[in-house]
């Protein structure tokens, strides 16, 4: 029986990109941006709405009295009032934090006192022990830039509750948006105050601890950059949230996109006054806390090349023509134990052999989960859309993947288990080119 020609991919044209760097625009800064605006309306409200005349409506002095109408106005303008200067607090709390962590980027190579942790699955952790406790780590991720922000910081809270519950366990309970800060200096910054709940270690002795945290995420199109923090917030006398916390996270993404992997660097750290309550235990916990999140950077690239494939169109199976041999390598697949074992793959339903196809995790939805069979091609093309690569896919054949040296991570378990599987393959499209 003729062998049916290899399957040309992206036959048809390919999907718009998705991704957060498809349009390239300039980058502006946040911080002077919004206190020119700020400034202006802050300058205007308060000449318009606070008069010398204005007394209280029940005063018996002398002077023009208030309608409750005018009584209401002015009470509504001062709450703006109030509201326009926390969100320039934040967004001074949000610059500041940003500052810091790339600072502690651009100087971690050459600054002392940080000592080498153990080292997990394809991190590298760091710890320095001070008046702070800082926390550092580094590696690359088999995802893009896009992808690691849309799985930290989701608009949507069950999105965000379900990610984070993937990535700390049962340590997290729940989060909530409180409010989202505007800012005008660009779309390609994002503000906003969240509460987050974490369990206790023993829900029946520990009660549970509740934060608030600002979170910002800014983006450099141009670069291919972006950094996302997370700060504790506290209360000042009148109740305000203008006030930095004890702690910071942060994250540096640099998109590479030749090598189809994001580098991201992790700071972390804590800073308990002298004169709190439980310090020490305070501290303790904390620490552990941020080097949990250090070793969670890999659950990262997991979660996002799971999410990756379950976000691709799939194809009905009754669609496909199947003719006996495998779509990728062209070797027959009929259910004979002479012959390779016969697969259908998720995503395009041909039948492909198992050194064509690898058993992937596929989250269809947020918190869904399956075992599924993909070929070495649907995986490659989802790879290049989600870098934005796919004219690259277009005139050469697609191979399956080999292990990153670069990172150890269970999410390059999209590579063969072994090279001679890989060289057959090749010299098998190869041939058939």
């Amino acid at each position: 029986m003729a062998s049916r020609p290899r399957r040309e991919f992206l036959c048809s044209d390919p999907p718009p990109p998705r991704g957060l760097f498809a349009h390239s625009h300039s980058h502006h800064s946040l911080s002077s941006s919004y206190s020119s605006h700020s400034t202006a309306s802050l300058s205007s409200s308060s000449s318009s709405s606070r008069t010398p005349h204005a007394r209280s409506y029940f005063s018996s002095s002398g002077g023009p009295h208030r309608s409750p109408l005018e009584s209401s106005a002015a009470s509504s303008s001062s709450t703006a009032d109030g509201r326009q200067e926390d969100d320039h607090a934040l967004v001074a709390l949000a610059t500041a934090a940003c500052a810091r962590v790339e600072h502690a980027r651009a100087t971690f190579a050459s600054s002392a006192g940080w000592k080498a942790r153990s080292e997990g699955a394809g991190v590298r952790v760091f710890e320095r022990r001070g008046a702070t406790f800082d926390v550092a780590a580094s590696t690359a991720l088999p995802c893009s830039a896009t992808e690691v922000l849309e799985l930290l910081s989701s608009r949507n809270s069950d999105d965000f509750n379900a990610s984070m519950v993937a990535l700390a366990g049962d340590a997290f309970a729940h989060a909530v948006t409180l409010r989202e800060v505007p800012t005008p200096a660009s779309p390609d910054v994002h503000l906003s105050v969240k509460r987050v709940t974490f369990a206790g270690a023993l829900p029946l002795v520990c009660r549970a601890k509740t934060v608030e945290l600002l979170d910002f995420v800014q983006v450099d199109r141009r670069a291919r950059t972006a950094i996302r923090t997370f700060h504790t917030l506290a209360r000042d006398a009148d109740g305000r949230r203008g006030r930095a916390g004890d702690v910071l996270a942060g994250y540096v993404l640099t998109e590479q996109t030749a090598l189809h992997q994001t580098a991201v660097f992790y700071y972390g750290s804590c800073a308990l006054a002298a004169t709190t309550p439980g310090k020490g235990l305070r501290k303790a916990a904390t620490a552990q806390a941020l080097l949990k999140l250090a070793r969670a950077i890999p659950k990262m690239g997991e979660i996002s090349v799971r999410r990756r494939l379950g976000a691709a169109d799939t194809a009905d199976a009754a669609d496909d023509v199947a003719d006996g041999s495998c779509a990728g390598c062209g070797q027959l697949v009929k259910g004979s134990l002479l012959r390779k074992k016969k697969h259908v793959c998720y995503i395009c339903s041909h039948h492909v052999c198992g050194s064509c196809a690898k058993a992937q995790d596929v989250e269809t939805l947020i918190g869904v989960i399956e075992r599924a069979r993909v070929c070495c091609m649907c995986i490659a093309a989802a790879r290049h859309r989600a870098f934005e690569t796919l004219e690259q896919l277009q005139d050469r054949p697609v191979y399956l993947l080999r292990p990153s040296a670069m990172s150890d991570l269970s999410a390059t378990s999209t590579a063969v288990d072994s090279t001679a599987s890989y060289a057959r393959v090749a010299v098998a499209a190869s041939a058939r080119g």
